[in-house]
This record gives structure tokens, sequence and C-alpha cells, in this order.
């Protein structure tokens, strides 16, 4: 999963913030979803999926819970959350859409970028980009010239130790 946060807000056990989230995020956007506590009830489940994913939203990362998981699951929709929680959210309190939110430590500016796999969440802020998708290119190459160097027979410890990177595999 990768694409721009398409940022919200929502009080503790109210996802009326997230609602509306579906409905405004832009195709190819990550919903990015601040909680604001320990995920005791659900913000996200089996139908903001279906409406994301009809969307074209690239995924949803969240510090509180989904329900929901094996239908979500299915469908391949990239979600990240702290937890899962049978427990549904209320609906009545506003939130927020569109401003800075902080998960864990990172502060999320709507824009920045989001991605996503099976090892974790990394945001880039958007006025990084550039500089660390040339980093990215870069180390691409490097390691797919190491795996090149390892299919012909050149020993993992010489090809490291000719790199610098004595220890890291």
């Amino acid at each position: 999963m990768v694409g721009p946060a398409f940022t919200v807000r929502c009080p503790l056990g109210d996802n009326t913030a997230v609602t509306r989230a579906v409905d405004l995020a832009p195709p190819g956007s990550v919903i990015v979803i601040d909680c604001g506590g320990p995920p005791r009830t659900a913000v996200w489940g089996e139908t903001a999926t279906f409406a994301s994913q009809l969307k074209g939203v690239a995924g949803c990362v969240t510090n509180g819970a989904v329900r929901d998981i094996d239908a979500i699951i299915e469908t391949g929709f990239p979600v990240f959350a702290a937890g899962l929680s049978l427990r549904g959210s209320t609906k009545g309190q506003p939130g927020e859409n569109g401003a800075d939110i902080t998960i864990g430590d990172i502060t999320i500016r709507p824009g920045d970028f989001v991605c996503g796999d099976a090892d974790g969440v990394v945001v880039i802020s958007a006025d990084e980009i550039e500089s660390v998708l040339d980093v990215a290119i870069r180390m691409l190459t490097e390691e797919r010239s190491r795996n090149d160097r390892i299919k012909a027979g050149t020993p993992l410890a010489e090809i490291l130790a000719a790199s610098g990177n004595r220890g890291q595999s």
C-alpha cells in the first residue's frame, strides 16, 4: 500500500469522521485515523473497507481497533490497526478530516506519503519524498546487485565486507 495520507481525528469511541473520510478520500489515498486512545471500540470494519475499495482508496492505517477482520482479509484491502474489537463505535461527534494527527510519536500531515506492507507502515513527509525515493532506488539497485553476486557464487560475507555493511544482511 502506498499513497498520500487522508487524515482523520476522531474522539475515542466515535467514528463519525471516519465515515465522512470514506466519502471524501480521493482515489489512491490512504485513510489514516487517530482515535486518541486505546483501541476499545472498532473504528473500521467491513462496510468501510468495501466502500473504500470501490472508490479506489489505497488502504487504512489506525491506532484504533478494527472488526470484521475475516471479511477485510478476504478483500485483500490493506488495513493496519492497533487491535481488534467486536464493539462498534458511536456516531455523532464530528471529529476532524484533513488535520495534522499523531500516531505513536509520528506526526502525519495530509498529503504525507504512507507506505505499508507485511513488515509495517512508514510515513514520509511530503517535503522529503523526492530525496527518500532517490535513496530507496539506490538501495534497491544495490540489493539487486548483491543478489546477482550471490547467484554467481560470491559469499555473502565477502559482499557485505566489500560494501562496508559488516554484519548486516
